[in-house]
């Protein structure tokens, strides 16, 4: 079985195209739609063209691209579905296929396989829709959104291809607004919408970050810059408050009085603020949401 024009489509969507290479969220070195060098069929296209592995900033034309797209589900990801679940519909083929070529051929040994195996598509959906959801530990709305789809077109055959996701309000989009906030990049209210603000945001992330493309898109190498960006922010408040700890701690040991002085006058200063906060909250909310 051969997956169809409608599930390449859908799978084609899912992974996004990127020219240029980059770190996906795990850290893999990624380009074109997904493609990696853990591919046999990728990696030996890549070597066979450049005389070398993928490197950062490499390049792929989207003529290339859905040239390799095609050979790799056609011989790499289709024929371990095929092998495993013969005689379904077309739908369903596609399907699997899709979170075979997201998850590794792994995915048809879980739950929600032998599910499918067995006959029971209903509990197969269910189990599909929360597995795989995470990259390096983090969950990631994108994965959500990705099996939630999957699990619908296995259940139902919708392909769901005009589905106006970035048009209404989503988990994936809210993520990538409060990422763009805290590194300050100010998208506007945290909506789920990927309105003028958020595209401008986007844009001034994406010139930040070279060698990103500008297009105010947040596609898969922009929203994999904006993860790792996250994680440094993170880490670095993580080293901050390590050391303020480690400091105060310090700080105990020699001066046990002073320590205790010093904890009060913090105490009535956070109190200071609170109260000045609230007897202000009025300009406060009005300024915050300018």
């Amino acid at each position: 079985m051969k997956i169809s024009e409608r599930g390449l489509a859908f799978i084609a969507a899912h992974e996004g195209f990127v020219s240029r290479a980059y770190l996906d969220p795990a850290g893999v070195l990624t380009i074109g739609y997904g493609f990696t060098m853990r591919s046999r069929l990728f990696a030996a296209f890549w070597r066979a063209r450049h005389g070398r592995s993928l490197v950062p900033g490499d390049r792929i034309s989207r003529e290339d691209a859905n040239k390799v797209l095609l050979k790799l589900i056609d011989e790499e990801y289709a024929p371990p579905v095929a092998g495993v679940l013969p005689g379904v519909s077309q739908p369903v083929f596609d399907a699997c296929v899709s979170v075979v070529y997201n998850l590794g051929a792994r995915a048809l040994s879980w739950r929600w396989a032998r599910a499918l195996m067995g006959g029971d598509k209903k509990s197969a959906a269910g189990l599909l829709a929360k597995t795989g959801t995470t990259a390096a530990g983090r969950r990631l709305p994108g994965l959500v959104r990705r099996r939630r789809e999957e699990a619908h077109l296995l259940k139902t055959g919708d392909y769901g291809l005009a589905s106006p996701w970035r048009w209404t309000p989503n988990a994936e989009t809210r993520r990538i607004q409060t990422v763009l906030a805290r590194l300050g990049f100010k998208p506007g209210p945290i909506d789920g919408l990927l309105g003028k603000r958020t595209r401008a945001a986007v844009r001034a992330f994406q010139r930040a970050n070279p060698p990103l493309l500008v297009d105010g898109e947040p596609g898969p190498a922009t929203m994999a810059a904006l993860e790792r960006a996250a994680d440094k922010r993170k880490s670095a408040a993580l080293t901050v408050l390590s050391s303020a700890a480690t400091a105060l701690g310090l700080f105990w040991q020699k001066h046990p009085a002073g320590f205790v002085a010093a904890a009060a006058a913090g105490v009535v200063a956070i109190g200071v603020a609170v109260a000045l906060c609230w007897a202000y909250r009025g300009r406060l909310l009005k300024a915050l949401s300018a």
